[in-house]
């Protein structure tokens, strides 16, 4: 007769997966097969296992009640003494009413129970309760009409799970029926020839177990490298082809090189403490040479050699001194700015960073309070926006973008200014991606870059990119790293 997988694996003692095995291998002698079901098993939940183990609660207040020799006593008295939640005691009193085991009055002002029988049998919930405990689970369909009662009384008790599962039936076909036990001989099936079989000939007795070429091998689960890494070394490796060179800085920063160096002035609100960490210690940061910094100064004050009137205030040296968390790669582009002037450099100079930086905003699914940025400049002399035009093609191209689109923009530190969109093939659509432009006089005198020599530059979020090459919607998973989609990562980009 047809018998479910998981009782014929414990009557043959093997496991349910060698079982399944030599199931397929009589489909595919048409001997047998299996079907599958969909069934509810039934099992304890916590609290339920909690009284498998106790009792329910009416037994274990009849329990009390005898073990003290009490017959008759006042409801408060008793679930004081019975120490249960309160709740769960008049669950129990209500359920040792329903089974004709007390009856209760009011006759006194106070209400009080009375036992009105000598004995107290198990009743067949407790009895049904107990068949949990022999059998981990138990399926719906296979509970008589009168078990099933008592199952939606457990259920309604809030006592018991529900899981929906699928049951595979076995069963033989009428030739696998047919079959002669006396006809069936035991096969020896290998999964391949060794040198010992060949040397001693015994190959000849075994059987080749066929290979299935169509099924899927193991999934295999191995150390991946991160996909803000690959995304990273991909855009590194896209840079250095360009003929780049890769720049780092530290994450502490002075508020001179993130903000004064860029000619921003010290009351801009990009420098509240709402959008930006400043440090308790250290407070202090050691500034450049003097004569960079009354550069700085002077262009801030009133323009210096810039050729415009500066923001026309008293520059305070005390503040460019405060230390942040960088919050942009900028300053790490500025202090480069600061070497080419101190090792009197030719042009051209092109240079790149993908670094960490920090913005005090409130984290969503498009805002990180520390993110990647990515950004490059050129240095050299003539430059204008058709080379940097060329320069955003080229690198977007490298990054699989085949359409660019920029078009005026307005960044502080860049005139003119420009914002880069890249076609996205996919979502069939123009997506900002970033600034670009050309630094500002005021940014690039003080470091003795002046005409005809002029600064290229752009930058945006890598987590921008990452978004798009990843297919997510929520900035926040690449840090909470949502461990089934790393698993579905490749393993090599």
């Amino acid at each position: 007769s047809d018998v479910t997988a998981t009782d014929l694996a414990k009557q043959m003692k093997v496991d349910y997966i060698v079982l399944m095995s030599a199931v397929n291998d009589l489909i595919d002698h048409n001997l047998g097969g299996f079907k599958e079901e969909e069934v509810f098993k039934v099992s304890l939940n916590e609290e339920g296992e909690i009284y498998l183990k106790n009792g329910l609660p009416e037994r274990q207040l009849i329990n009390l009640l005898l073990k003290k020799g009490i017959r008759e006593i006042d409801l408060e008295v008793l679930l004081k003494h019975s120490n249960f939640d309160k709740n769960l005691f008049y669950i129990g009193i209500a359920n040792l009413r329903r089974n004709g085991w007390i009856a209760q009055s009011k006759a006194s002002g106070e209400s009080k129970i009375f036992l009105i029988e000598e004995e107290f049998p198990q009743t067949n919930l407790e009895k049904f309760l107990i068949k949990f405990g022999e059998n981990e689970e138990i399926i719906y369909i296979e509970l008589s009409k009168d078990e099933k009662i008592l199952l939606d009384v457990l259920n309604k008790r809030k006592l018991i799970d529900k899981k929906r599962k699928t049951k595979r039936v076995i069963y033989l076909t009428d030739e696998g029926k047919n079959i002669a036990i006396s006809e069936i001989k035991e096969l020896k099936l290998v999964s391949k020839i060794t040198s010992e079989m060949l040397i001693s000939e015994d190959w000849e007795n075994f059987e080749l177990k066929p290979f299935d070429v169509s099924k899927s091998g193991p999934r295999l689960k191995a150390g991946k490298i991160h996909p803000i890494i690959n995304l990273i070394n991909e855009i590194r490796e896209i840079f250095l082809s360009m003929g780049f060179t890769e720049i780092r800085g530290p994450i502490i920063e002075s508020a001179f090189y993130n903000f004064d160096a860029l000619f921003q002035p010290q009351d801009h609100p990009a420098r509240e403490m709402q959008d930006t960490f400043y440090l308790k210690n250290p407070n202090i940061a050691h500034l450049p040479e003097r004569d960079r910094v009354l550069a700085v100064k002077e262009t801030h004050e009133s323009g210096g050699e810039s050729g415009s009137i500066g923001w026309a205030y008293e520059w305070d040296e005390k503040i460019a001194k405060k230390t942040v968390l960088r919050t942009h790669t900028t300053a790490t582009t500025m202090r480069r700015l600061a070497q080419f002037y101190r090792d009197n450099e030719k042009v051209p100079v092109k240079v790149f960073c993908v670094d960490r930086v920090f913005r005090n905003e409130k984290v969503d699914k498009s805002h990180l309070a520390e993110f990647t940025q990515v950004e490059g400049i050129v240095i050299d002399d003539n430059v204008n926006l058709c080379d940097l035009i060329g320069l955003l093609s080229e690198f977007y191209r490298k990054m699989g973008f085949k359409k660019i689109f920029t078009r005026p923009g307005f960044f502080p530190y860049t005139e003119p200014s420009m914002e880069v969109s890249v076609y996205y093939d996919k979502l069939g659509e123009w997506l900002e991606m970033g600034g670009s432009g050309i630094f500002r006089p005021e940014v690039t005198y003080p470091w003795g870059i002046k005409e005809p020599t002029r600064v290229l530059a752009w930058g945006q979020g890598l987590e921008r990119i990452a978004m798009l090459y990843y297919n997510r919607t929520d900035i926040r998973d690449f840090y909470i790293n949502p461990l089934k989609w790393l698993r579905q990562q490749s393993y090599f980009k």
